[in-house]
């Protein structure tokens, strides 16, 4: 049973007695969430805890972690941080502004209107594209906030100036993936952004030389996995275009190619030593490229690495085969 010396807070209204014995000496245990009665201990209702979701052990660490207000985030156009002059005519204590006092402050609310409108105005246009193109693609919270920030660096250098809003916030989210190790590609952002691949590379590229960003360049493995899982290929045949990945690596047979290209290229080449085949164009449309390309990636390592068993069938043989993934529950 609690002690009456316990810090009692604020009671309710509602209910001043407890329903078992009827004393009105009730507590609130904010460490259970409960209303309690000091005299007989029934457990009177279930509250709310309204105090913060941290512990703090000393007066140092509460006042580094005390806050006000909602977390600051580049996703918001003053990230969350807007202030604005009152309308109001009169001070602190409810006395009426002297007529130059009035001026000054109506001055100062037109400079603050003013102030960065147009700024404003293109970070809401890009904030809004940049939330549609990563909710289309499934893209995550921070991965958008990234792109947000270098948006907003291109901004502050002036670099969005006779550029395309679009292809200017296109860009940064497939430089933010490319920081994170998201496997996207250019392909997957024009068909979401809505912009030409050229114009897309042409901004990318303002991004790394202007500002100094070097992304992360896309690892193959992932894309092999991307395209495993699109053309339901078990686990063994993708351990093996992963295995053959591995050697190309090794040859440096990727240098200035197209990772998606690569990715293709050892997948259908696992594909055929398997027995589990996709023909060219499933491959060719999974990776978004040309069977022209993946042919000509798919011969390149064929005759580097000198791998044999390797017969590309004509026709009826060509039929793709599909394989039950054994540790796959149905």
């Amino acid at each position: 049973m609690l002690n009456k010396t316990e810090v009692r807070e604020e009671q309710d209204d509602s209910q001043t007695s407890c329903k078992v014995c009827g004393s009105d000496a009730l507590i609130n245990d904010t460490s259970r969430g409960e209303r309690i009665c000091t005299s007989c201990g029934a457990v009177q209702e279930v509250i709310l805890s309204t105090g913060p979701e941290w512990r703090a052990f000393t007066k140092s660490e509460q006042n580094a972690r005390e806050r006000v207000g909602a977390p600051t985030s580049n996703l918001k156009i003053d990230k969350g941080l807007r202030t604005q002059i009152g309308a109001g005519y009169k001070d602190i204590s409810g006395k009426s502004l002297s007529p130059s006092t009035i001026a000054r402050m109506n001055r100062l609310r037109w400079l603050n209107r003013r102030t960065g409108r147009s700024e404003a105005r293109n970070l809401r246009d890009a904030i809004f594209e940049l939330k549609r193109i990563a909710s289309q693609m499934g893209i995550s919270e921070d991965i958008t906030e990234t792109a947000a920030i270098y948006y907003r660096r291109a901004l502050k250098a002036k670099l969005i100036r006779g550029r395309s809003i679009d292809s200017m916030t296109a860009s940064a989210i497939y430089i933010a993936c490319r920081t994170h190790n998201v496997p996207k590609t250019l392909k997957d952002i024009c068909t979401t952004g809505k912009v030409d691949r050229k114009e897309l590379a042409r901004c990318v590229r303002v991004y790394i030389v202007e500002l100094g960003i070097k992304p992360t360049p896309i690892d193959p493995a992932q894309l092999v996995s991307r395209l495993g899982a699109e053309l339901k290929i078990t686990m063994h045949t993708q351990n093996r275009a992963i295995e053959i990945l591995k050697t190309v690596r090794e040859f440096r047979l990727d240098v200035g190619k197209n990772p998606m290209s690569i990715a293709a290229a050892v997948i259908y080449i696992a594909g055929i030593q398997t027995g589990e085949r996709r023909t060219q164009q499933q491959v060719a449309e999974a990776a978004k490229t040309t069977p022209v390309t993946l042919r000509n990636r798919f011969k390149e390592l064929v005759k580097a690495l000198e791998i044999g068993q390797v017969t590309v069938k004509r026709g009826a043989a060509a039929t793709p085969v599909y394989v039950r993934d054994p540790y796959k529950k149905f």
